[in-house]
């Protein structure tokens, strides 16, 4: 606290702030979203992200009460199915990239 006030600067000394990115566009935010759905599986804590218990996935497909707006995010990728076929396109994609072998 001593070395805050000093600096005249606040928060953690030791940990670096995590870094902020301007959403600027549809396609950024689309990304993020199947991001932030998919990123239990991507990390190997479930088989598949469909069926992580705290996702908002499923409850945005099977109108579910959740605390998010659903029906933005849905406008974003302009239907349900629409919004399904691209997160099984993204899945495909990071499934293909951890097949490959890097070459040096």
């Amino acid at each position: 606290m001593a070395i805050n006030k000093q600096e005249n600067r606040y928060g953690s000394l030791f940990e670096k702030t995590f870094k902020r990115i301007e959403v600027t566009s549809i396609r950024y935010l689309t990304n993020l979203v199947f991001y932030i759905h998919a990123n239990p599986q991507l990390h190997g804590l479930v088989k598949d992200f469909r069926d992580y218990p705290w996702s908002s996935y499923q409850p945005i497909l099977n109108n579910a009460p959740v605390a998010i707006e659903k029906d933005k995010v849905l406008e974003w990728f302009s239907s349900k199915d629409n919004l399904v076929s691209f997160y099984n396109s993204k899945m495909e994609l990071a499934m293909l990239k951890e097949l490959m072998i890097e070459e040096d």
